[in-house]
């Protein structure tokens, strides 16, 4: 377990894997390499340098490529449900820190666009409005899939990850999953094996730090919105498409996307 990702990472490998501990070290490698790469609260990362860029096309790497590639196609394909344009909605509530934006981009500055306004190319990124890209919504997820290619490439066969909820577990191992909700109870799932799953809460509290638009920057009604997929990242990322989908619409709808609603015993909030 290493604090990376704003949040505890756990990963587990069978206790007589070969070169367990390289294969650690090279899979926390690369969960540190995303959160460099994709971390809104860095100054430094791609994504800040990106959003601070002011409309000029910035050299990324090829994994920021990826994921900006990944969000974009999200954005696209859920109608803006989950959309990784409102960094500045966010922002302008103090859920992420505020790199100086409002001096470089002033009244300019959108609350929100839609995926038609990032420019990608193979090697750069480019924001044809004054917006500010959110990858918290799928990095985390991002991370943990990279993570378990990883793993896999150097001969692990089997194990899990748990970035703070974002879990993948690969291999014949199963893993017992619980989820605590919004109000407090905990909800007994059953075992989770070759899939991963997420969970978003749309209540900010103390307790639950998380905080969830939707696709014009207004804040959902709190629910818990748990989603299993082949990918963390792409369960990670239907969380917030489930926060933004009427009840009736939501088991549909997620699976059109590739993911799986669990309900937990709240699925009768929402909108």
């Amino acid at each position: 377990m290493r604090p990376l990702l704003g949040c505890f990472v756990e990963i587990a490998l069978p206790v007589a894997a070969t070169g367990a501990q390289t294969a650690f070290n090279s899979a926390f490698a690369h969960i540190e390499l995303i959160q460099k790469l994709l971390s809104f609260h860095d100054p430094a990362s791609d994504l800040s340098r990106l959003n601070s860029a002011q409309g000029k096309a910035v050299n990324c790497h090829p994994l920021s490529i990826q994921c900006l590639r990944l969000a974009q196609a999200m954005t696209r394909v859920s109608s803006g449900r989950f959309n990784c344009t409102l960094g500045a909605a966010l922002t302008a509530r103090g859920a992420l820190p505020n790199h100086n934006f409002q001096n470089l981009y002033g009244t300019n500055l959108l609350a929100y666009g839609d995926w038609q306004d990032i420019e990608l190319t193979r090697n750069s990124a480019r924001l044809r409005k004054p917006l500010l890209i959110t990858l918290d919504g799928v990095a985390k997820g991002f991370a943990v899939d990279c993570a378990v290619a990883e793993l896999k490439r150097v001969g692990i066969n089997e194990g899990w990850i748990n970035a703070g909820g974002d879990i993948r577990v690969f291999g014949e191992v199963v893993l017992p999953i619980s989820v605590r909700d919004h109000l407090g109870f905990d909800h007994l799932l059953g075992g989770l094996q070759n899939a991963a799953i997420a969970t978003s809460t749309s209540n900010a509290s103390r307790e639950f730090p998380g905080l969830l638009l939707d696709s014009t920057g207004d804040q959902l009604v709190p629910l818990t919105s748990t989603v299993i997929a082949h990918s963390a990242w792409r369960a990670d990322a239907l969380t917030k498409v489930a926060a933004a989908t009427s009840a009736l619409e939501r088991t549909a709808s997620l699976a059109k996307l590739g993911g799986r609603w669990v309900p937990i015993g709240n699925d009768d909030q929402g909108i």
